[in-house]
């Protein structure tokens, strides 16, 4: 399922790691996960992001990358 998220991720043009910081933080993930790979319910994580308004995870992308 890691493939799925890894697309989802890839298709929406979102930075992997605030992906998972952003899971992360929600507790939809394991803190263990390093890399996508590591996700072992996709499928939840992706349904998360569904809802989520992903405009934050894109403005937090380009904070990131201005520091």
């Amino acid at each position: 399922m890691s493939e799925s998220l890894r697309a989802y991720i890839a298709a929406r043009g979102l930075d992997e790691v605030l992906v998972l910081n952003e899971l992360q933080d929600h507790g939809v993930i394991s803190d263990n996960a390093v890399s996508v790979a590591d996700v072992g319910n996709g499928g939840a994580a992706i349904a998360f992001l569904e809802k989520r308004d992903q405009r934050a995870l894109r403005a937090r992308e380009v904070v990131r990358r201005a520091a």
